[in-house]
């Protein structure tokens, strides 16, 4: 706060720690806006058939200030956040916070299976992969009757599908099951043993069998995408985990230096703008195409490259030096 009294000395006037602080608590909502903003310019610069990755994270403050959730949506084909919103965690996870764009499809892990999202996915006219717990949601066969998920794991490690239906959804689905490999499986039903033991609740066998699977449910037609094909789709899910790793790693954001919830709210807000045009600034890096005297520095080293490769015993040192001398003229 000290700091930001003495740089703000002569630009704004004399400012107290204390009053900086009165600014930042103030600040939230401007911050807000110019993270928006930013965003904003993102918006609609994805391929019509571009994925959507959906996600949230948490942030914990030190002691026992309230935690803070960033929802997220990932453009895994630029490899940037496209929409950023923060929220404290009394806000549950939903779609609606990142809405996606039409003609995308959004894929989400199992705390977005829920009708309320799907349906707003296809309210967006955009298709959707989310993966399912067994008993995430009640799914109907044709006959309105609820469909057996248990009864029809397969003993394969091929991927396997059923239509299915969902109450307040107006197409059929596909549920799509595949057995995971060895030491999935046993990674999978160890955590689900710890969770049990943690919560001192007795597990449903039905747990430990499913969690030798994964089970997506999706919207895409079966025409264009085939069942091993949906299950690849979903694997691409872990980029959005690695966006947030930079965001917690590289930026700190998760270094909460407050307990303060409009203090901490202004911090989190600045560290995701910073994210946002670190994001910016590297993607103009990547696409600045190089100079003429760039592409001629390539070039010179290439050709002395090939004359090595051609005459091992070649002086690369003098060869450089008279192409240089070649370049520049005979000196007077």
């Amino acid at each position: 706060m000290r700091a930001t009294a003495a740089a703000a000395e002569g630009l704004v006037g004399s400012l107290s720690d204390k009053a900086v602080e009165g600014r930042l608590r103030k600040a939230g909502a401007w911050l807000e806006h110019l993270l928006e903003r930013l965003l904003s310019a993102r918006m609609g610069q994805s391929l019509s058939d571009a994925l959507g990755l959906i996600d949230s994270s948490v942030i914990k403050p030190p002691g026992k200030g309230p935690q803070w959730r960033v929802h997220a949506r990932y453009d895994p084909g630029r490899g940037r956040f496209v929409d950023l919103k923060l929220t404290p965690t009394t806000v549950s996870e939903k779609v609606a916070h990142t809405a996606p764009e039409a003609g995308q499809t959004v894929i989400t892990d199992r705390g977005y299976a829920r009708v309320r999202d799907i349906a707003t996915v296809l309210a967006k006219g955009a298709e959707f992969i989310t993966r399912i717990g067994w008993r995430s949601l009640r799914l109907l066969d044709a006959d309105g009757n609820v469909f057996d998920l248990i009864s029809v794991l397969p003993d394969t490690d091929e991927a396997t599908e059923y239509q299915v239906w969902l109450k307040g959804v107006d197409r059929p689905l596909r549920l799509i099951l595949q057995r995971l490999p060895g030491d999935q499986m046993t990674r999978t039903a160890k955590r689900a043993l710890r969770k049990s033991a943690k919560n001192r609740s007795k597990i449903d066998p039905r747990t430990l069998q499913s969690a030798n699977y994964l089970m997506l449910l999706s919207s895409l037609p079966a025409d264009q995408q085939g069942a091993e094909q949906v299950t690849e789709l979903y694997r691409t899910r872990w980029q959005v985990e690695l966006g947030f790793k930079r965001l917690k790693t590289l930026s700190g954001i998760d270094a909460l230096p407050s307990a303060d919830p409009r203090l901490a709210r202004t911090w989190l807000l600045a560290h995701l703008i910073v994210a946002v045009l670190t994001e910016d600034l590297t993607e103009e890096i990547l696409d600045f195409p190089p100079s003429r005297a760039d592409a001629s520095v390539l070039l010179t080293l290439e050709s002395l490259a090939i004359s090595a490769q051609d005459d091992p015993q070649r002086d690369l040192s003098t060869t450089a030096s008279t192409d240089k001398t070649t370049e520049n003229g005979p000196h007077a």
